[in-house]
């Protein structure tokens, strides 16, 4: 089969090779899937440079978003059939330990990660546990069921879940012109909350507001708790899903509400902070790190998706050959929703 391979980290996007590689057998309780999409994540892109924090064994094909048909079963497999639409989940849990048995998988100490750990959807095709896959609903394209599965999720565990807005609520989203921040954003919306949108670009920002932001903030010529509280009528905001960490996360947490909750999810803009906690207990505020979905999250936005309730948002779409070119695009920032990889 074709796929996306690397033989070892390096900054180059030459370090992507188009190449045959061996077609991947299922064994036992697996399934072998075609791949039609790959949605480009900023893990592929780590992964790529070496930056993830976990060693990947060489030669490797990276891709922690994908969706595709089944086209064969393993000895054992007794939910799917070929022909079935499925989206693998990112963590391969273990399903046995409490965290799983709890209903926390994304909890899971001991899950394998989908393009970091093993073999990922930068190919014709990969295989998977049966335990590890959604259903796509029918009517569903490829194109929007990868480009929305994980960032929607994402912004679901964040909000609904671990930030747990409320109707009426006031919720700033930063870098609202990303994936999981355009996500963020009508998820907000949908829950009956007024949305700040935040970025760097004023044409994100025109974006964000199409997508049902009330109000923007530039935060390149902003600071974002002096706007957000000019915005709130001085008092800030409810919550907050933020995920670009370094001097955003800290005008985030200024821009809060006493009493008001952060999610946050993501540090490329800087990994390490000075914060003032007096700020925290004055205020009563929260930050809860999350970031990693459920299957039964994904199921839930999928099916909003399916429903015309939620709508991923695709900057361009690139064949698997041209993946080097789609991590290009997703590291120059200049875009504004998900690179998507078609066959």
């Amino acid at each position: 089969m074709k796929a996306a391979v690397i033989h070892d980290y390096g900054e180059g996007f030459d370090t992507i090779k188009y190449e045959d590689v061996q077609t991947p057998v299922p064994g036992t309780g697996e399934l072998l899937i075609k791949v039609h999409a790959n949605a480009v994540n900023h893990c592929d892109t780590d992964l790529r440079k070496g930056l993830f924090g976990v060693a990947s064994s060489m030669p490797h094909v990276m891709g922690v978003d994908a969706v595709g048909e089944v086209v064969h079963v393993g000895e054992g497999v007794s939910q799917f059939r070929p022909g079935d639409r499925v989206a693998p989940h990112f963590m391969l849990t273990c399903g046995v330990c409490s965290d799983c048995i709890d209903g926390k998988e994304n909890l899971c100490a001991h899950a394998d990660v989908l393009g970091v750990t093993v073999w990922g959807g930068y190919a014709e095709y990969l295989k998977c546990g049966q335990n590890h896959v959604v259903r796509i609903p029918d009517g569903l394209s490829w194109e929007d069921a990868v480009a929305g599965q994980v960032p929607f999720a994402t912004a679901w565990e964040a909000l609904v879940e671990v930030a747990k807005i409320r109707l009426g609520e006031t919720v700033l989203v930063t870098a609202a012109g990303g994936g999981v921040g355009s996500a963020g954003v009508q998820i907000a919306k949908l829950a009956g909350a007024r949305v700040i949108a935040a970025a760097g670009d004023d044409g994100k920002l025109e974006r964000a507001r199409e997508l049902g932001a009330d109000e923007v903030i530039n935060y390149t010529n902003e600071n974002i708790g002096d706007a957000a509280r000019a915005l709130t009528g001085g008092r800030g905001v409810d919550a907050c899903l933020e995920m670009i960490g370094g001097d955003i996360l800290i005008q985030s947490v200024d821009a809060l509400a006493s009493g008001a909750r952060m999610a946050s999810i993501g540090a490329h803009g800087g990994e390490k902070i000075e914060l003032d906690f007096v700020e925290f207990f004055r205020k009563h505020i929260s930050v809860h790190g999350c970031g990693r979905s459920t299957k039964a999250q994904v199921e839930r936005v999928l099916a909003l998706m399916a429903e015309g309730k939620l709508k991923p948002v695709i900057h361009k779409t690139f064949g698997l050959d041209e993946a080097a070119a789609a991590h290009e695009v997703m590291e120059s920032r200049n875009f504004f929703g998900r690179m998507v990889l078609t066959r």
